[in-house]
């Protein structure tokens, strides 16, 4: 399950997957609440996405990991590469968390004026 979490491209396919089957929800329902409801689970993605080290780790190994520092060696070893591997992981999650985040609020705020606006559903 952790590993679900922990995959950024399964969190970010999965969260804008969700919001455009909410949108044609909408259309077909034509109810503006289901994609304007699908950008919470947007910016669920987000806070998953920016909280990616936090569960890669867990919050003791997190903490630890924070408040050490560890200049390396000469060589890096293959822990270490790792580390790097996962770190640069944990960056890129983070710069996508907030376009997410952005979109997730967005829609969530604004969804239904939207698909209004654009006349895909009927104005009651």
């Amino acid at each position: 399950m952790k590993s679900i979490f922990t995959n950024s491209k399964f969190i970010i396919i999965s969260s804008f997957l969700f919001g455009i089957l909410s949108l044609l929800l909408s259309i077909y329902k034509n109810d503006v609440e289901w994609f304007q409801a699908s950008g919470a689970i947007i910016t669920i993605g987000g806070v998953i996405l920016a909280s990616r080290k936090i569960i890669r780790l867990g919050i003791e190994n997190f903490i630890k990991d924070e408040q050490t520092f560890d200049g390396g060696g000469i060589t890096p070893t293959a822990e270490e590469i790792e580390s790097d591997k996962q770190f640069k992981k944990d960056i890129g999650a983070y710069h996508f968390s907030i376009w997410l985040l952005m979109i997730g609020t967005f829609i969530w705020a604004y969804g239904g004026i939207i698909v209004k606006g654009l006349d895909l559903v009927e104005k009651t």
